[in-house]
């Protein structure tokens, strides 16, 4: 297993030469404006370890980090250009894309189905996709939990009409779900595994299980993308060291860095352990793309976004 791991690693690596291209244009920015979320576990960790402070300080150029709760927020400091780089899961670039935002793709990990659940009470009735019907599902409106819960239901031949959604925060939605006012909670890691170990819920369903291929994916302003390729080029590399490190030591890395994302080590060796494939940064290929473009119509389709967009036009393409 451990071979064909790196064997991947070795191909997204040579991919992402090419990709990334050499930094053909003048770079211009002196410092790095990068939107940081704890649940974006090799961003945290790098930023604990100050591996990229490091590396940038012999160009000159300085690294700011700057925190957030949630994706959409950060999206929205890069599109009124308070950030340089964002880094979020699948959902935030479709709305700020609906939204006019003028940013780009510059890179994603790969897939990590592991991190999203539908979890209810230990005690609870339900048992299926079909036990679903006409009960309260706590949801994070919007979020790649959402798109989820819609496909569990249709790759079982319900409707997302069949169920009653609570659109909740995350941490509501536990609450919910704890206290029964819901009868299931979506949601993502680290607050999944937070839930289970707390031994009163039990897993429904994951990402594997209903196909959903949760990325956490990276962003740039397309003017500071076009101004600084080499930049960018340097800083997934840094991204790509850090996430080698994580996999790579799984236990140290849990029990050193725990506390940045706010999780006990042992709950956190379980998160990092549940998604044992490297995330690897790679160029948005044709297969992400697709992924995407397939997120957007899903919410369009559901009248959850108000219009389509092409996924496509928003993509990093620099030149070789």
């Amino acid at each position: 297993m451990f071979c064909r791991f790196k064997r991947f690693a070795a191909l997204l690596v040579a991919a992402a030469v090419l990709g990334f291209g050499s930094g053909a244009h003048a770079q211009d920015a002196k410092k790095i404006r990068i939107g940081w979320q704890k649940g974006v576990f090799n961003q945290a960790i790098m930023k604990a370890r100050g591996d990229l402070e490091r590396s940038f300080k012999s160009q000159g150029v300085d690294i700011e980090w700057i925190e957030f709760q949630v994706g959409p927020p950060m999206m929205e400091a890069l599109n009124v250009g308070s950030l340089d780089i964002a880094a979020t899961a699948n959902t935030p670039p479709i709305f700020a894309q609906v939204a006019g935002a003028d940013f780009v793709y510059i890179a994603s990990e790969s897939p990590t189905p592991g991190d999203l659940q539908i979890l209810v009470a230990k005690s609870s009735t339900i048992k299926s996709a079909a036990d679903l019907r006409g009960k309260k599902v706590a949801i994070p409106k919007g979020s790649m939990a959402h798109f989820m819960v819609i496909k569990f239901l249709e790759s079982n031949g319900l409707k997302f009409s069949d169920i009653e959604p609570l659109y909740l925060s995350p941490a509501d939605g536990r609450a919910a779900l704890e206290g029964g006012a819901a009868d299931a909670w979506s949601a993502f890691d680290p607050l999944m595994a937070g839930a289970e170990a707390g031994g009163n819920v039990r897993s429904l369903a994951t990402g594997f299980g209903a196909g959903v291929n949760n990325r956490q994916m990276y962003f740039s302003r397309r003017e500071f993308a076009q101004k600084n390729p080499k930049l960018i080029a340097d800083l997934l590399a840094e991204i790509r060291k850090s996430s080698r490190y994580v996999y790579a030591n799984t236990k140290e890395a849990a029990q050193k860095y725990a506390n940045v994302v706010g999780l006990d080590p042992a709950t956190f060796e379980i998160v990092l352990e549940r998604n044992r494939a490297e995330h690897i940064i790679s160029p948005i290929d044709t297969q992400i793309l697709a992924e995407q473009q397939a997120l957007a119509d899903t919410f369009l389709r559901l009248k959850i976004v108000p219009k389509r967009i092409d996924v496509s036009k928003s993509v990093w393409r620099p030149a070789l």
